[in-house]
């Protein structure tokens, strides 16, 4: 028997062996879910565009048998604005993840496909700097070999904590006159792909909620997330496999959100969000879900170090460590990651420490990205100007536009309202904050669902990414958000929002509008320059040492009084 190794770098030839890849995470007993194709290929649908990744999957063969697949990507790295790395990680590793992911062998193989791995990554030192893998399950044979060869190599390896899960033992929750839901206010999204909608809705709202009250962003609620989600949640819930779990208040609001999703003999929660202001509901909704889970005849309730925080039901319990494996190449770029590791991995310690000194963790956390965002920054922009001419674009079938007021968003009802902030990724808060200011908002509704929304500004307003205000003149305007639901993307409905405003604003008596473009904003910049927007200037604001400086090239006359220059 001859054991040979194979290098897939596209997802379709991925997609081929996922009826082998699937029956090894079966036999595996851990995780099948989570680290078989399903999850695996639906998160790299999601995710490779933005991490600017290319599929490296190392998979082993026992002649023509599947006995070992190491899930990789490889993404180059920026870790400071003069160092690039090559790096090599493990697919699921950004985004909602579950508490471990790992290196599929199958049983007998454990010690040929760690030596194959590390022999192959050896032999292909000049295509990598880095090796970085989290979370992985602990204790892993396959990955001790895998470690061991590498260290024998001469690669220098470094392990830390990477969280992990803790577990409730269904068996040990009580007798079967007490699986009952432990609050009368606990209740589910199952089946139907409408309810678990609503139930995503609720579980992001409050993540949103609980993140802003951090002074941190969501991991659950920017696109690639919800385009995870929305891929994952509503096929494995109409198998009864996922649910979205809520607690209410006395008034029917939600204060407590959960995505619970079976994996083999275990509920997993995936995401837990919680109201700030509601100390006691993450144990309350826990509880019911421990008790949901051993009905549905599972072993035990697994829940991410990142949600026990929020405090655990008064339930025997366990915990399962992960690990995060750092190993470097030959390189010196390699060798200078190693030092910077070592600094990263303390903060990485601030930031996921344990529940009693997770407040302070955080607050040190925040200082740190504090102080790292005065040291220097680059942010480099595309300002674009048009004369407001209509085009004469022609609308996508079923499309409507409206110029959204307040009056009816207040009209809408709170579920509706939910949908309507879900799908177009706002907040509550901004969207009353920008509606009383007086920008002016135009609404795209395909099919009567909301589809896109622009947002316009004729006052003075502030841009956050340039942080100043800009000096919005007579008869101008600034257009500062322009979005498409991804559902909906491919239809030309930016464009034909674009033409709607236009209109709108000539009738206003504003002839001229501005728009500040990342560089990289491809889809934008197509939409503005199909409405007839010109670039005429890149806008660069640098922060160096706490100091701001701001560059127009060209020094275009216009654009430098905008800019208040």
């Amino acid at each position: 028997m001859a054991i040979r190794l194979e290098v897939i770098d596209e997802a379709e030839a991925l997609h081929t062996i996922s009826e082998e890849w699937q029956a090894m995470a079966d036999d595996a007993g851990i995780s099948p879910l989570f680290r078989g194709p399903r999850w695996l290929l639906s998160w790299w649908r999601a995710y490779q565009r933005q991490l600017g990744a290319e599929l490296f999957s190392l998979v082993v063969y026992d002649d023509e048998k599947l006995v070992g697949l190491a899930p990789f990507y490889k993404r180059h790295a920026k870790r400071s604005p003069t160092r690039r790395l090559e790096e090599i990680r493990l697919m699921g590793d950004a985004g909602p993840r579950p508490p471990t992911l790992g290196i599929l062998a199958a049983a007998g193989f454990e010690e040929k496909v760690g030596v194959a791995l590390a022999d192959y990554l050896v032999a292909q030192s000049g295509d990598w700097d880095i090796i970085d893998l989290e979370p992985l399950e602990d204790p892993s044979e396959a990955r001790a070999h895998f470690v061991g060869r590498l260290a024998r190599k001469g690669r220098p390896v470094d392990s830390s904590s990477a969280g992990g899960a803790t577990r409730i033992e269904l068996q040990a929750t009580g007798s079967e006159e007490e699986d009952s839901p432990t609050d009368p206010r606990a209740s589910a999204y199952v089946d139907e792909a409408a309810h678990l909608r609503k139930g995503l809705a609720t579980l992001k709202r409050l993540s949103r909620l609980e993140w802003a009250h951090r002074d941190e962003a969501s991991p659950f609620t920017d696109r690639q997330a919800a385009h995870l989600l929305e891929d994952i949640v509503l096929p494995l819930g109409k198998e009864g496999k996922a649910r979205l779990a809520r607690l209410d208040d006395v008034d029917g609001q939600a204060i407590a959100a959960a995505l619970v999703i079976d994996d083999g003999g275990r509920a997993v929660v995936l995401a837990l969000a919680v109201d700030p202001e509601t100390a006691d509901a993450a144990p309350r909704l826990l509880a019911a879900e421990a008790y949901a889970a051993r009905k549905r005849g599972l072993r035990s309730l697994d829940i991410s170090d990142s949600a026990t925080e929020h405090g655990l039901p008064q339930m025997p319990t366990t915990h399962s460590r992960a690990v995060q494996l750092s190993i470097y190449g030959t390189s010196s770029a390699a060798a200078l990651a190693r030092t910077y590791g070592k600094v990263r991995r303390k903060m990485h310690v601030a930031k996921d420490a344990p529940v009693a000194a997770a407040a302070g963790a955080r607050a040190a956390w925040s200082k740190i990205r504090t102080a790292a965002a005065n040291v220097a920054g680059l942010e480099r922009l595309q300002l674009y100007r048009g004369e407001l001419w209509t085009r004469g674009v022609v609308n996508a079938p079923g499309l409507t536009l409206e110029v959204f007021l307040e009056e009816e968003y207040d009209a809408m009802e709170t579920s509706d309202r939910e949908l309507f902030l879900e799908g177009l990724h706002l907040d509550d808060a901004h969207v009353r904050e920008t509606l009383q200011r007086g920008d002016i908002a135009v609404l795209a509704r395909l099919s009567g669902r909301p589809a896109g929304i622009a947002w316009c500004a004729s006052k003075r307003v502030f841009v956050p990414e340039l942080d100043r205000h800009l000096a919005i003149g007579p008869g101008e305007a600034y257009i500062h958000d322009l979005f498409v639901a991804p559902s909906a993307r491919g239809r030309s409905l930016a464009p034909s929002m674009l033409e709607f405003l236009a209109t709108d604003l000539r009738q206003r008596d504003i002839y001229k509008s501005w728009a500040l473009i990342g560089s990289n904003n491809i889809a934008s910049v197509r939409a503005f320059e199909k409405a007839a927007y010109t670039a005429v200037a890149e806008v660069v604001h640098a922060r160096i040492g706490g100091v701001d400086k701001l560059v127009v090239r060209p020094p275009d006359v216009e654009a430098k009084k905008l800019l208040g220059l």
